[in-house]
């Protein structure tokens, strides 16, 4: 595919400019971000596979961090992503125009989605947000036999000296309404979950 341009920074974001394969490196704030292979196919070879693929690697002093973006074309104006991805106090995001990619690295910031990784914390202002676990479960008739499956989920609220840990299970699968987790004057919406990942985004409220 066609590259043109060169990363542009503005405040607290940066569009970088993606080709095929592997691309350079960007330093952005005291990030050191690797797009380490872009993968676009027009026709996946099932369901599974995703239309446009980039392999993300985040380096943190010294600390790297690996994830993939997915995004995924389905019929008319619908689209599937598993991003932005949330890693520390940044989120990280592609901007697809037809075969024009662009990776955006920006601030986390309030009233925004993000997917958090399992282990991975995510800085909002003051708020930490860590998912800590994921434990698979299952709910067992009289007779033995199981009758549904579900997660719990374990989460680290932190906001300058106070500390909170949240346990909530998985959303009932046949409502759109999101999990509203209360914490001092936070308001956390729980949009999707998953073992490798929590979709959510946060609300700061006037105190």
């Amino acid at each position: 595919m066609p590259w043109q341009g060169y990363a542009q920074s503005e405040k607290n974001m940066i569009l970088i400019p993606l080709k095929t394969g592997k691309n350079p490196s960007t330093l952005f704030e005291n990030l050191i971000i690797e797009p380490a292979n872009l993968f676009i196919q027009s026709k996946p070879i099932n369901n599974n596979s995703p239309h446009i693929q980039l392999q993300l690697n985040v380096v943190k002093n010294t600390i790297k961090y690996s994830t993939f973006l997915w995004y995924y074309y389905e019929s008319g104006d619908y689209q599937k992503t598993n991003y932005p991805k949330a890693y520390q106090n940044y989120s990280f995001y592609l901007k697809i125009n037809k075969k024009d990619v662009k990776l955006v690295v920006e601030e986390l910031d309030f009233e925004k989605t993000m997917f958090i990784g399992l282990s991975q914390t995510a800085i909002i202002g003051n708020l930490e947000i860590l998912y800590k676990e994921c434990i698979s479960e299952s709910s067992i008739d009289i007779n033995g036999n199981q009758e549904e499956a579900f997660n719990t989920y374990n989460i680290s609220l932190s906001d300058h000296n106070s500390q909170k840990t949240i346990l909530f299970t998985s959303l009932k699968k046949q409502t759109d309404k999101p999990l509203l987790i209360e914490w001092k004057n936070y308001t956390i919406f729980i949009l999707e979950d998953s073992e490798k990942a929590l979709k959510l985004k946060v609300r700061k409220n006037d105190p």
